[in-house]
């Protein structure tokens, strides 16, 4: 199965669903065609940025990926 970009509307739904103001998802494919991806969202612009910040480090701090120029 061909993995897809995961929409920032998904992350959307999810905070509304749950209640949450930032929600960050980390997807995998493992396997010879795995690929890794992250979605974040924020309620506002404050919790945007945070979501975002924390992305990025589980990104490349903690999983290690590498940093398109």
């Amino acid at each position: 199965m061909k993995t897809l970009d995961i929409p920032i509307s998904a992350a959307k739904a999810i905070a509304d669903k749950f209640g949450y103001h930032q929600v960050v998802i980390i997807a995998r494919a493992v396997g010879p065609d795995g690929r890794e991806h992250c979605t974040t969202y924020g309620i506002d612009k404050a919790n945007c940025d945070a979501a975002a910040r924390i992305g990025n480090f589980l990104k490349f701090e903690i999983m290690k990926w590498a940093k398109k120029p």
